[in-house]
């Protein structure tokens, strides 16, 4: 009897023995799971991406620019680019969206109004024009030759775009608008859509920024217009408070207004803001 329970006691304490060994080593199997939904985690935080509505003339230097924040930060940059009518109807009637270029800063008003803007900082400048065709075929000299009769003007649409209104705003101050009018064979959604109608003569001469003429150099020239100096309007950079990912979009925002960013901006003709 005694060796009998001695056996029976024995037993018993290396069946405890057991699983206790199999209890720590059920412990160390869980731990490395752990670690692995944390590393999880942080894979995931570098696939996240922000959404970015810019003026379509903007196109150029913001796709450079956030090319470099992607290969910086390893997050995703989806633009959609568009007149500043457009963009905030856009944004006014989605509710979604991290960062916002309009081409001027009086263009941001819709959507302040409605407290869909968190932060903005003005960027570059932008610098109105008067282009004409390599060679300016129909001899414009100054403004005032937009308004004679035959010179065919393509201007940008002021329910549409910052140039349009610019536009409209400088011959209404010189009492030119209603006989420009009478020449204007097309207003354009968007600044480079204005190139395009110049680049191919099918129009005489256009109002849009200096930073346009940039990839069209060898089909566009210059008209110097002094009037145009008190025109000159401001890009600012926003970050939209429908954003998901404020943290990331604040990031963005003040990256186009970083050292390498500016380099990019003048390589495209934009002349920064002093900071």
């Amino acid at each position: 009897m005694r060796v009998s329970k001695s056996v029976t006691l024995l037993l018993g304490l290396l069946l405890f023995g057991l699983l206790v060994l199999v209890g720590c080593g059920s412990s160390k199997d869980e731990s490395p799971k752990g670690q692995a939904g944390t590393n999880d985690k942080a894979d995931n935080a570098a696939g996240r991406s922000l959404l970015v509505y810019s003026g379509a003339g903007l196109k150029n230097p913001v796709e450079e620019i956030g090319a470099a924040f992607q290969a910086q930060s390893g997050l995703k940059l989806t633009y959609t680019f568009g007149g500043a009518a457009q963009l905030n109807n856009q944004i006014l009637l989605t509710g979604q969206g991290d960062v916002y270029l309009p081409g001027d800063i009086a263009e941001l008003k819709p959507v302040k109004e409605k407290n869909l803007v968190a932060w903005e900082k003005n960027v570059v400048y932008h610098l109105p024009v008067l282009a004409v065709p390599k060679g300016n075929p129909a001899g414009i000299r100054k403004l005032a030759d937009l308004a004679r009769p035959g010179v065919k003007v393509a201007l940008g649409d002021p329910q549409a775009n910052p140039i349009g209104k610019l536009a409209d705003q400088l011959l209404q101050k010189h009492g030119l608008l209603e006989n420009v009018n009478k020449n204007v064979v097309v207003r354009t959604p968007t600044a480079n859509e204005l190139v395009v109608y110049l680049s191919t003569k099918q129009a005489d001469a256009a109002v849009i920024w200096e930073e346009n003429c940039q990839g069209a150099k060898d089909k566009l020239e210059l008209v110097p217009v002094p009037e145009l100096k008190e025109y000159v309007k401001t890009v600012p950079v926003a970050v939209l408070t429908c954003s998901k990912e404020k943290e990331l979009a604040q990031q963005l925002a003040e990256f186009f207004t970083s050292s390498a960013a500016y380099q990019i901006w003048q390589k495209w003709g934009y002349k920064p803001v002093a900071r």
